[in-house]
């Protein structure tokens, strides 16, 4: 099935585009501002071009909107996967570092709760997707304790293991919690392996309410 190429209504004060830069209300802002967590630097923005036989081997990995409850909508901005000012533990995650194709998707939902979906889907040299696993968790771990920064605004980075059911053959799950004063944004990963397919799913959101986020990870590994 073809995703309906639709314009998502992006959500004030919401980084949307991938979900990586945290909302804070009207503290953390769209991505630009500096990480600082400790062991990590600033990815840059990185597009995949693929030949259409890639193309074909990675669409059926991939979540559309029919995936998705009602109101939500793929983000088509040219932009919308981009990584630039986003740490490194976060970007390596998003761009599946070590694979040799991917292709990424985002979602959004409508409305004022600044709620997005970043999917990857990628293939990996024969052996080396489930090496892949150990390295992309300690590196996403490692921003635990760390701190990122938009201008004046700073907030910690807090990240525990989470539930979400199957990880394929491989992979693991986790909540990062950004803090700043009295308010918290979250982004919830799973990054899954089933022989040389891997997938990555990020949802940022104001909320710790993992259970949509449970059911889209079981429709993203099904699809591996």
């Amino acid at each position: 099935m073809t995703a309906r190429r639709v314009t998502a209504r992006r959500a004030p004060g919401a980084a949307l585009a991938t979900g990586l830069c945290m909302a804070m209300g009207a503290g953390l802002a769209a991505c630009g501002g500096s990480a600082k967590a400790s062991t990590t630097t600033t990815a840059p923005t990185t597009t995949t071009t693929l030949a259409p036989a890639q193309q074909a081997d990675l669409k059926p990995l991939l979540l559309t909107t029919s995936d998705f409850p009602p109101g939500w909508a793929q983000d088509t901005a040219k932009d919308a996967a981009g990584t630039q000012g986003t740490p490194a533990c976060v970007a390596d995650l998003v761009l599946l570092k070590g694979a040799a194709t991917s292709a990424s998707v985002v979602f959004a939902s409508a409305g004022t709760d600044p709620t997005a979906v970043i999917q990857t889907a990628g293939m990996f040299a024969p052996g080396r997707a489930a090496g892949s696993v150990k390295s992309l968790k300690s590196t996403f771990e490692s921003c635990n304790g760390g701190t990122i920064q938009s201008g004046t605004v700073k907030a910690t980075i807090g990240i525990k293991p989470i539930s979400v059911g199957s990880t394929g053959d491989a992979g693991f799950a986790d909540q990062m919690t950004l803090t700043e004063g009295k308010r918290a944004s979250y982004l919830d990963v799973l990054y899954a392996v089933k022989g040389s397919n891997a997938v990555f799913l990020g949802w940022s959101s104001t909320s710790a309410v993992i259970t949509l986020f449970a059911q889209l990870a079981a429709t993203a590994v099904a699809k591996i």
